[in-house]
């Protein structure tokens, strides 16, 4: 049987388990490979020697041998198409008679070609045209080698009755070109032999690698069906494991606290996923914890951690405060720990609970200040508000008593006084007033473009007395004679007015107010005046510039009796908000605080009200 020498050859690689059909079925797949693989053949062989007989002067010096074998070739192309189709009609076998024609057609289809290279190297050896017939020899030959390797004395033959002719002519002509490409072309048979033999090798030990592969797989399916029913309670009850176990980790993972489970010695043997996000640490990190390598800390000295540890271990629930830093910043914060011992499955351990606490902190931090501020402002408001009072209600009371006997130039000095006493008790209530205002949206403006240098004169002159008496005296400084800016007159003088009082009080006597006004250009065609006011005396803190501009605040510095509400520049940065602009305060080297703000200089319809 045709064929049945390649399964011969390879007995070692099959086993006793391999029956006749099994056999069978091998041969038929081998044969329906090699019909396949042969079917670009049928193509490719007589156009490449069309193109090979008219590239050369074969076709037309030696027309009756080009046509004779052009003949020959089509009739064995003929079988070889016969047979393949006879082959594809086969599905379970193939007739043997067919497969012989196969054969022989192909090898009369190398033949032909073989006689034909040979018989044109003769005539032709010395033209460049023998080249390309070389070429199609090769390509065709080792593509022929490929698509036969299955049948090894088919791959053989085909090799040597192909390429032994032109060897042949090209060592019969014998001159210094047609030595070497014989030589050449032996070579190639060579190789193409050993690689054939290789292909043929490979090629069967995969067919039976596969066909044990599947059937294998046929007693393995078996095997499984009968696996199926005695494991299908096994998995319904995995089943219901796995469910149970997911829900526990969800809800072990989606925790607000994170979870530490230590082992009594105190080291970490899970974690949740909370707890890897509150430390900004990975799970491997984070398994490398142990409590008793962070038993002493430098931000927690007034807890002794070992102590509670050891009572965690006699059964004892520990609830602790702890600060402490995440892996990426050095910024502390604030989490609440609690530890119990109890059974982890068959082990002892003690479970951490820790909860980031940081907000309730801030905010009970935040209140305690905020309470304090609201003490201390109302303090401050009853010594403002009692001070001008007392004056008022005193020299009442002496002009009263002594309305009589009083000179009219005595009278009219209480008067002034009680009037001052009046203004300042005024400017309070209004301070109160207008924050009140701001809190509850409903400051109303007025905005148009004002000169500030006149309202900046109303203030020096309105504040000169008070300045006199600490001997303070105003020195102002503009780049032009006026500085146009597009706002509420009467709410920016009073901002001027905050300022410079802030001024006057915490400056050192004998020393100047300085006042500068500029017009600047942020950003193209939004021109914005800009006024700088500086005094000599006491220092705002670094960290307080931004504070003083909060509500009750006053800067620590003012811890000398000047007083205050805590409220002017809290309205002065409210105002200047609402006029698009800002405030902020410097301190300069050479010993000088600057509060600076800005204005628009032109129109704006963008200026945000409120009320």
């Amino acid at each position: 049987m045709l064929l049945q020498s390649e399964i011969n050859r390879f007995k070692d690689d099959l086993t006793k388990d391999f029956d006749d059909s099994e056999i069978s079925a091998l041969l038929n797949q081998a044969i329906r490979d090699l019909k396949n693989r042969n079917i670009a053949g049928v193509i490719i062989v007589p156009f490449a020697y069309l193109i090979g007989g008219l590239a050369t002067e074969y076709a037309s010096e030696q027309t009756f041998l080009y046509s004779f074998f052009g003949l020959v070739l089509l009739a064995a192309l003929g079988l070889r198409i016969m047979a393949i189709i006879a082959i594809s009609k086969k599905e379970n076998g193939c007739n043997q008679r067919w497969l012989s024609i196969f054969f022989w057609s192909n090898l009369f289809v190398g033949l032909t070609w073989g006689i034909f290279a040979g018989t044109a190297v003769l005539p032709y050896h010395s033209s460049l045209s023998i080249t390309l017939i070389i070429i199609l020899l090769a390509g065709i030959s080792g593509g022929s080698m490929a698509s036969y390797s299955i049948w090894k004395i088919l791959s053989y033959a085909y090799l040597l009755i192909i390429l032994l002719p032109a060897i042949s002519a090209q060592l019969y002509i014998g001159n210094s070109v047609t030595i070497p490409i014989g030589v050449a072309i032996s070579i190639f048979l060579i190789f193409n032999l050993v690689q054939a033999k290789h292909w043929n090798k490979n090629y069967w030990r995969s067919l039976i690698n596969t066909f044990l592969i599947k059937k294998n797989a046929v007693e393995l399916e078996t095997l499984n069906k009968q696996l199926t029913k005695e494991i299908a309670d096994h998995k319904l009850t995995s089943k219901n494991i796995a469910i149970s176990r997911k829900k526990l980790e969800d809800i072990y993972n989606s925790a607000h606290d994170g979870i530490f489970i230590l082992e009594l010695s105190g080291q970490a043997i899970d974690i949740n996923e909370t707890l890897l996000e509150m430390f900004h640490i990975n799970r491997e990190q984070a398994l490398k914890f142990n409590i008793t390598r962070s038993l002493e800390s430098k931000n927690n000295t007034d807890i002794d951690l070992e102590t509670i540890w050891q009572e965690t271990l006699k059964g004892e629930d520990q609830e602790f405060e702890w600060l402490i830093k995440r892996s990426d910043n050095d910024e502390l914060f604030t989490v609440q720990v609690n530890l119990r011992k109890c059974l982890w499955g068959d082990d002892s351990v003690v479970i951490a609970t820790i909860r980031d606490i940081t907000p309730q902190v801030l905010a009970m931090q935040a209140t305690i200040a905020a309470n304090r501020a609201k003490s201390e402002f109302l303090a401050n408001m009853s010594h403002e508000l009692r001070t001008p009072m007392h004056g008022i209600l005193g020299y009442a009371r002496l002009g009263v008593k002594r309305s009589d006997s009083l000179p009219r130039a005595k009278l009219n000095e209480y008067f002034h006084l009680i009037r001052q006493s009046g203004t300042r008790l005024m400017d309070l209530l209004n301070n109160v007033l207008d924050f009140s205002k701001l809190e509850v949206g409903k400051m109303r403006y007025n905005m148009a473009i004002n000169d500030l240098i006149p309202r900046i004169h109303q203030v020096t002159t309105e504040l000169a007395p008070i300045a006199a008496e600490k001997g303070l005296s105003f020195e102002l400084e503009c780049e032009k004679t006026q500085a146009m800016a597009y706002c509420d007159h009467k709410k920016i003088t009073q901002v001027l007015r905050n300022i410079l009082f802030n001024a006057i009080k915490f400056s050192n006597k004998d020393t100047p107010i300085h006042i500068f006004c500029e017009e600047i250009d942020q950003t193209g065609d939004n021109h914005r005046q800009r006024i700088s006011i500086s005094n000599l005396g006491v220092l705002i803190p670094d960290n307080e510039l931004e504070s003083i501009f909060k509500k009750f605040v006053q800067s620590s510095a003012t811890d000398n009796g000047a007083g205050g509400t805590g409220l002017g520049l809290a309205i002065s940065k409210q105002i200047l908000s609402d006029h698009n602009s800002r405030i902020w305060a410097e301190n300069d080297p050479s010993g000088s605080t600057t509060f600076r703000f800005t204005l628009p200089a032109n129109d704006q319809s963008n200026i945000t009200t409120t009320g």
